[in-house]
């Protein structure tokens, strides 16, 4: 599990090679989350590499990225979404990733679209999973936040998954939540709230999947669908029943149409997919 130092912070992230010249996937985590709120079988698989057309995620190399102050990564966490995507950026620059497809979950799709209005030449493509063009923030969770930390990330957790989820995902989550600590949880839902790129999507210029679903209550489907309606060619994905923690409930799914945009490169504006029910 190996670090690297990067934008002034020493970032911690695990690597999967994978095979053939294929871009590489940079992972980006939520908002008080860690590299290991992804799937596990994203991480690690005992299924071997197909020939020809990739088949299955581990086909393409994996970098799970912990953020500054999360995980193993050292702090301090940052403030806003656009210091994160430079030291995003620099993380892509500094392990040498010639074309890096960026994949990130609610705070990390956010994160993915500031990269993307940045147009470093190594970035590839983007798959916003969650996230719309802003991400405004009650004030019952930012006030709880301050006030009764563990309480609040309780509430965080009843929004993020539906009830049907198996419990040690959410389980899961709520420690990697809690172990961020308060300061960190905060700033991060405070960089979401101040977050709002909506005026200069249509700068993005990268091939971008965006996937939503119907029953996330933190990010509601309206939100992904005006994002993928502001990026020019956007594919705009829904997963039927899936909470905000849509790639740990719906992971073969997400998987599917993370594997179709690889692998195909499809751009078509305004195409909707759906999968599940």
């Amino acid at each position: 599990m190996p670090s690297i130092s990067a934008s002034n912070s020493q970032l911690h992230y695990t690597h999967s090679p994978g095979t053939g010249e294929r871009p590489a996937l940079v992972f980006v985590h939520g908002a008080g989350g860690c590299a290991a709120d992804w799937p596990y079988q994203w991480q690690q698989t005992g299924i071997p590499p197909s020939r020809g057309a990739p088949r299955w995620i581990s086909d393409y190399p994996r970098y799970f990225l912990d953020l500054p102050g999360h995980g193993r990564s050292r702090p301090p966490a940052r403030t806003s979404v656009d210091d994160y995507a430079a030291d995003v950026a620099g993380f892509i620059e500094a392990v040498g990733i010639r074309r890096a497809v960026i994949i990130g979950h609610s705070m990390g799709g956010a994160i993915a679209l500031a990269v993307g209005l940045r147009k470093p030449a190594n970035l590839a493509g983007l798959v916003v999973l969650g996230s719309g063009p802003s991400m405004p923030v009650s004030d019952a969770i930012l006030d709880g936040l301050a006030a009764d930390f563990a309480q609040t990330v309780g509430l965080i957790m009843k929004f993020s998954w539906r009830r049907e989820a198996r419990p040690i995902y959410r389980e899961i989550a709520t420690q990697h939540m809690l172990a961020a600590g308060a300061a960190v949880v905060y700033g991060d839902f405070a960089a979401c709230n101040a977050f709002d790129a909506g005026e200069r999507l249509g700068e993005i210029s990268a091939p971008t999947l965006v996937v939503g679903s119907t029953s996330d209550r933190m990010i509601p489907l309206a939100r992904s669908e005006a994002l993928a309606g502001a990026i020019p060619g956007s594919q705009l994905a829904v997963i039927e029943d899936g909470g905000h923690f849509m790639m740990a409930e719906r992971t073969n799914e997400v998987s599917a149409l993370l594997l179709d945009f690889l692998n195909t490169h499809y751009s078509s504006p305004c195409a909707v997919v759906r999968h599940g029910g």
